[in-house]
This record gives structure tokens, sequence and C-alpha cells, in this order.
């Protein structure tokens, strides 16, 4: 049962592990352990926060232990699972991430529930798609007062820096605006979906 501990840092001032950064190493990782084959169909899921150093863990979960988050893909036609546990090890680093500059040249059509960002962007697809969702969310539903998160991430094939002109994120759907689907778009096609939800 391949495992690895992650050496993640905190983002910013936040007191918990940054959703992209456990999918973007996550992804990582487990191209360079399983490189016969691309990894497709990509399904990841947070069930909380994580403020401790985690464990990855591919193949079957140990009895009694409980994943904060699980990243489910296919590769070579198999399905397969990653395991993300928190450890009680403290996460020791932390570094500055200026997602409010990254998305302050976005476009939005609140009507539309769209945003838009143009031009070359230096972070990874996961973290511009997720600072481009909750930016979008802030504005569509100013009536709440809560922290929109990033719960879960589905793509048939995840590059972690695509070139683009323009990427695109809709609010496809929103289940008693609590949890919301949203679509993420490059150069107008379809690559991928975000889903949030707010505490």
């Amino acid at each position: 049962m391949p495992e690895t501990t992650l050496d993640l840092a905190f983002k910013g001032a936040r007191d918990y592990l940054h959703g992209t950064d456990v999918f973007n190493q996550t992804l990582s990782w487990l191209e360079n352990a399983l490189p016969d084959a691309p990894i497709q169909d990509i399904d990841f899921s947070f069930h909380h926060l994580a403020r401790h150093r985690i464990e990855l863990i591919l193949g079957a979960l140990p009895e009694g232990v409980e994943a904060f988050a699980v990243c489910s893909f296919s590769q070579a036609g198999q399905r397969q699972k990653a395991y993300l546990i928190e450890t009680e090890e403290p996460v020791t680093g932390r570094y500055p991430y200026p997602e409010d500059e990254m998305v302050a040249p976005m476009e939005y059509d609140l009507a539309a529930k769209r945003g838009v960002l143009r031009g070359s962007i230096a972070y990874s697809d996961i973290e511009v798609w997720v600072a481009m969702t909750k930016a979008l969310h802030y504005k569509v539903f100013p009536q709440y007062s809560g922290k929109w998160l990033f719960v879960r991430g589905r793509f048939p094939r995840y590059s972690g820096h695509t070139q683009a002109d323009e990427r695109t994120l809709v609010i496809a759907a929103s289940f008693n605006d609590r949890l919301t689907r949203s679509e993420v778009l490059l150069d107008g096609q379809k690559v991928g979906e975000i889903y949030f939800s707010i505490v």
C-alpha cells in the first residue's frame, strides 16, 4: 500500500491547509507513483478542513481511520482511490498568497453567474479556478456571511498549468444556495467542475 507524507504549508493567514495545495500535491505524487498511464476522470472531494500535516494512502483505507479528503481516479481502465489522512503533526510552514490580486482583473456577469479572466497567469489551474469561484460566489450570493470553501473538483484530465487566453467560470447549479456546482472553461471549452459549500 503506497503512501507518503505531503509537505504542505499554510497559505497566507489561513490556519488550515488549502484545498488547492492538497489537490496539486496529491496529483503530482500520483503521476510520479503511477507513471505507466495518464491519471484520468479525477473526482477529488473534501469532507472537512485539515489543520495538521497529512498523509496520502493509495489503496485501501486502514480500518478505523477517517480520511478528510478522497481522490478517485481512473488509470488504464481501472478505478482507484487515494485517501488523505490528517496526522497529529503540526504544519510548520507558511507562505504569502495574493489571491485577491490574482482575480482583480476578473470580469463579472452577475445575471449569468459568470466570471472571466483573460491573459496568462502564474498560478496553477486549480488555484485560479478556486480563486475565481470564491470571488464570483461572494458577488452572486451577497446575502450570506459565511465562508465559501472548495469541497469538490471533477476533471476528465488535469494539467497543472494550461495555456489559455480566456478562463471562464459559470455557476451552473445551486442547491439551496449552500452548495454549488460551477463549470470551468478554457477558451470556451469545458474542462471540469468545481463544487463550493458555505460554512
